[in-house]
């Protein structure tokens, strides 16, 4: 095997000055089909052979300059697990007459039979489009896939949008042999690139070159007497160019571990976002060179700040709400739970309120952009020192804010400072009591647009994910327990409640989930108050039998104090984590059991307490199990209060993981006396 992969390696890999020579599509080694598993990494279930992009820059027949964008790629599958990363979507955007274009796709796959190399093309009609508003998805799979199969795909992009200059991944959730990605730019064009993701270079080449770019005109008619035929003429244009070649080579999988923000923010990539144009004989053309032109801005666009200007039609919708409310803060909270509860979110996040802010108001539904927005301007109309905030959701990854731009934020809040006390609200979550951001919205800094110069807005949580569970059981002789188990929610604890709640039709499919998802708990019996109202503790009450928790061996009756609240494995397995571990907000969680013994029986032994704290004291937990009488009492409390711990504190953290491991694992043992 060892030697079939350095077989590939030496015949994939040329390199000559650094730069990675692309294999000929369809040229595959037997060698290749060959090997079931990479060395490097055995657990993995596919390996990306290569991965080869290149971007450039052409005149089109309107003489207005594209990019095109090629990419060819290779994987090797070794097992079912990886058949999903055979379905291909390719995103197209449209707006206008703008719009990227897919040209020259082929799509094979490699499969060995009797020795021999069987090839299958996707066929034309097996490619869907899925289209929305500025969006067309071309979607396909790869036919014949296997385990032991290489697909390969290689397609061109050609696109409109040089703001959206097309970036690069060079990481995978399965391992490489290497990335690269090839551009060319004109000196007409200055685009800012920011790397993320922490693995090194293998190639990192920039280099002064020159492009001749081609002009055509058609010939044309000019009517009159002194009219006539012109002939059609090509000009060529010489550009300065500048000519960047990036690899990795020997690409680790990126294995993602629970508390993470985002992926994206960590494997290893490169973006770009446009700076200036400058074309021969013409001024320059700046895009975003200072946070103050992003305020000017979107102060000044159609979809944004020109919005918050009109404010007709909400005047006496604010007048009815704050009527009566002499108070800043009375009205700020009245027009907020008033947003948050008559608009419906759509669910798509956005900065622009592309319908505008009436239509929405009539019809109640709206994007992140749309519905803040409309708070901003009730806030603003009623009096309020309101303003919205572009910011970055975790799930579309951190906003680097050390340098301008527009493109990296996806969503919208909107700060409120009333008497000094500044709050941030975000109406599109309908559970969030005032001044409480959503867990994604946790996300560094916003951007906040006013009429001044703009500022920041830290995005942090105030607020606890806060738990308090009591557990009444009685067990009996045959191990089984009965009794009621309490729960009380606040914060994000009740946040999050709330929003599952939400996603069940009802109550009743929520508790039928929980049950199925629960080993041995039957609830016979249940109820939730305060339900509905954000600003309280959500409370429920559940009667249940617990069943498959206890182990009966000869005259004793062992089972685990801490039931459903035991973790059982290590959450964090890795080596060595190079992105940090974050919570996102402080966690206290407490949980107090109380059981009744069986007739007849008494307490053989019980795990003794125990105390782990992290060495700043961020995380501690404390676990204590006494009885009296015929009964047990279990105390269980976890307080984290620190959020983010880099990857120098891994080490710490992975091991106080594997205490608790340990600890949750010891059993009370009960013994027969009768």
């Amino acid at each position: 095997m060892r030697t079939l992969l350095c077989i590939f390696c030496l015949s994939f890999f040329s390199l000559a000055n650094g730069q990675f020579k692309e294999p000929k599509f369809g040229k595959i080694e037997l060698s290749d089909l060959q090997m079931t598993r990479y060395n490097k990494d055995t657990t993995a279930d596919a390996l990306m052979l290569f991965d080869n992009g290149y971007s450039r820059f052409d005149i089109n027949v309107e003489r207005k300059f594209q990019f095109t964008y090629d990419r060819h790629y290779r994987i090797k599958i070794f097992r079912k697990s990886a058949f999903h990363y055979a379905d291909v979507s390719i995103p197209l955007y449209q707006n206008g007459i703008s719009r990227e274009k897919l040209d020259d796709l082929s799509a094979v796959t490699y499969n060995l039979a009797d020795g021999k190399v069987v090839k299958t093309k996707l066929s034309g009609d097996k490619i869907y489009k899925q289209e929305g508003k500025n969006l067309v998805i071309q979607k396909f799979a790869f036919p014949e896939v296997k385990e032991g199969s290489i697909i390969e795909l290689s397609y061109r992009i050609t696109s409109d949008f040089l703001y959206n200059f097309r970036g690069w991944t060079f990481q995978y959730n399965y391992p490489a042999l290497w990335s690269q990605y090839q551009y060319i730019i004109p000196e007409y064009f200055v685009y800012r690139s920011s790397s993320k993701g922490y693995l090194p270079f293998s190639v990192y080449k920039s280099e002064r070159g020159n492009a001749m770019y081609k002009l055509h005109y058609e010939s044309q008619i000019t009517p009159g007497l002194q009219g006539g035929r012109t002939s059609s003429e090509d000009y060529d244009i010489k550009a300065f160019t500048t000519e960047n070649i990036i690899a990795v080579k020997d690409v680790p999988a990126f294995i993602s571990e629970p508390n993470i923000d985002c992926e994206d923010n960590y494997i290893q990539s490169i973006e770009f976002e446009l700076s200036s144009v400058q074309y021969p004989n013409e001024l320059i053309r700046d895009y975003v060179q200072s946070w103050e032109s992003v305020n000017k801005r979107m102060n000044d666009d159609e979809d944004f700040g020109k919005l918050l200007n009109s404010k007709g039609f909400i005047k006496d919708t604010v007048e009815s709400l704050c009527n009566g409310k002499p108070g800043g803060i009375e009205k700020a909270i009245t027009i907020y739970n008033y947003v948050q509860r008559k608009m419906k979110w759509n669910g798509d996040h956005s900065i622009w309120a592309s319908k505008g802010l009436k239509k929405p108001f009539i019809t109640r539904v709206g994007n992140s952009a749309e519905i803040n927005l409309l708070l901003t301007l009730m806030m603003q109309t009623a009096g309020l020192d309101a303003n919205p905030v572009l910011f970055s959701t975790r799930d579309n990854g951190i906003a680097i804010t050390y340098y301008p731009t527009i493109s990296k934020f996806n969503s919208v809040l909107v700060v409120v400072n009333i008497e000094g006390k500044v709050s941030l609200l975000d109406a599109t979550s309908k559970y969030c009591p005032f001044g409480v951001l959503p867990a994604n919205d946790i996300n560094g800094r916003g951007r906040v647009v006013d009429n001044t110069h703009g500022d920041w807005a830290d995005l942090n949580a105030n607020e606890k994910y806060k738990e308090v569970k009591s557990y009444s059981l009685e067990i009996n002789p045959e191990g089984k327990m009965t009794g009621t188990i309490i729960g009380c929610y606040g914060g994000y604890a009740g946040i999050s409640y709330r929003d599952k709640l939400n996603h069940e039709k009802s109550s009743d499919d929520f508790i039928r989930k929980m049950q199925e998802n629960v080993k041995g708990l039957t609830i016979n019996k249940y109820s939730i108050s305060d339900k509905d109202d954000n600003y309280k503790l959500i409370t429920d009450t559940l009667n249940v039998e617990i069943s498959d928790q206890a182990e009966i061996i000869g005259d004793k009756i062992l089972f685990n104090p801490l039931l459903f609240e035991r973790i059982e494995k290590n959450i964090y397995t890795l080596e060595e984590r190079k992105y940090p571990v974050d919570y996102n907000f402080p966690i206290s969680s407490t949980c107090l059991f109380e059981y009744t013994l069986p007739a007849g029986y008494q307490v053989e032994s019980l795990p003794q307490p125990v105390s782990f704290k992290l060495p700043d004291n961020s995380i501690s937990i404390s676990y204590m199990v006494q009885s009296a009488d015929n009964k047990i009492k279990v105390i269980y409390r976890r307080n984290i209060s620190k959020m983010l711990f880099l990857p120098g504190e891994y080490a710490d953290l992975k091991e106080l993981y594997n205490q608790i491991v340990k600890k949750h694992s010891e059993q009370v043992i009960l013994k027969k006396i009768i």
